[in-house]
């Protein structure tokens, strides 16, 4: 005789089931538009992460890393580089864009992932990096980006980039910091 508690747990999961397909059947178009140029990065952003989706938490696997007991890297994070690839990567993908608020949470996660994407293969052993976007409309109006964090200044470091077209403006920050 089956137990009614079990019984009801996979009618439960059933139902969870159902309301996840039936969701994903009517799930809109993506928020940039198949008529827009291709983003050549392995974008972490999907239809999770549209407005009025329920995001589910998702874990990524862990990496076993022995202790190496480094305490410095053998090669620093470089800021020039980094700059320039922030600055290359905000022309490139702002350049003919117009400001548009249900776009922009969907642009700044994948211009970060982006970012991230390429910063990462410079090859920065050992650092984490942490990529922050901001997008706005420009209007009449001053904007100032700012933030904070704690550093060692021995070995972490940041790089920061921006652009301006007539409609919107871009500012990204990467923050690499060391893993001792």
């Amino acid at each position: 005789r089956p137990n009614t508690r079990t019984c009801k747990f996979k009618m439960a999961d059933m139902m969870a089931n159902i309301a996840m397909a039936s969701s994903v059947a009517r799930k809109s178009t993506s928020l940039f538009s198949p008529s827009q140029r291709l983003i050549e990065a392995s974008s972490q952003v999907g239809y999770h992460d549209q407005p009025g989706q329920e995001t589910k938490s998702r874990q990524r696997p862990r990496t076993p890393l022995e202790n190496t007991y480094k305490m410095s890297p053998d090669r620093k994070f470089e800021v020039k580089p980094v700059q320039n690839l922030i600055n290359e990567v905000l022309k490139q993908q702002l350049e003919e864009e117009k400001y548009n608020p249900k776009s922009s949470r969907q642009m700044t996660k994948t211009l970060s992932t982006i970012i991230t994407n390429r910063v990462k293969a410079l090859n920065f052993e050992r650092y984490k990096i942490v990529t922050i976007v901001t997008v706005g409309e420009i209007e009449n109006q001053g904007v100032r980006v700012a933030s904070r964090c704690v550093m060692d200044q021995a070995t972490d470091n940041y790089a920061s980039g921006s652009y301006k077209n007539s409609s919107l403006f871009g500012v990204a920050t990467v923050y690499a910091f060391y893993y001792e």
